[in-house]
């Protein structure tokens, strides 16, 4: 009888296991969807340690469009392991809306160096200033996954660093 329980446990756990697996697989991919069939018309620029909107662009600015685009693929799926270096509180928040609901936001995450990862990744997915040692990674909130830094993000953070 101790056996069969034991066996059912085991059986209980990898089920359990395998179904919180495929339940975030989809969460992932409902917020690529959404992502991807949004109309954007707004992204607010948010500083996480004041709460201040430092930065806003609509879709009548000639700089929009690229920065909207952040689901160029490859994206990089974070390993569990790495998720640790970016539980530390984002240097900023992107949030991309539209009329005025927030669809999904991209936080950025700045490093004194380039972050120690479990993969390897390819310079193009972090973005550093020339005059400047700082690394910023952008991640999706809620997905855990590192996006390719394309020239509207290069903009962007340009901006805001500039300030």
């Amino acid at each position: 009888m101790r056996r069969w329980l034991r066996v059912i446990s085991i059986g209980v756990i990898v089920l359990g296991w395998f179904i919180f697996d495929m339940w975030q697989e989809s969460s992932r991919d409902a917020i690529i969807g959404t992502a991807l069939s949004s109309n954007i018309d707004t992204i607010s620029v948010r500083d996480t340690k004041t709460n201040e909107e430092i930065l806003v662009f609509t879709d009548s600015d000639s700089a929009f469009t690229p920065m909207i685009e952040i689901y160029r693929f490859p994206y990089v799926q974070l390993e569990r392991t790495d998720n640790k270096i970016f539980k530390e509180e984002p240097l900023l928040e992107i949030e991309y809306l539209q009329e005025n609901e927030v669809k999904y936001v991209v936080r950025v995450h700045q490093f004194n160096s380039k972050p120690a990862l479990a993969q390897q990744l390819e310079d193009r997915y972090m973005y550093s200033l020339e005059d400047n040692d700082k690394v910023y990674l952008f991640v999706v909130k809620g997905n855990d996954q590192l996006v390719k830094v394309n020239d509207g993000l290069k903009t962007l953070m340009d901006i805001i660093t500039s300030k």
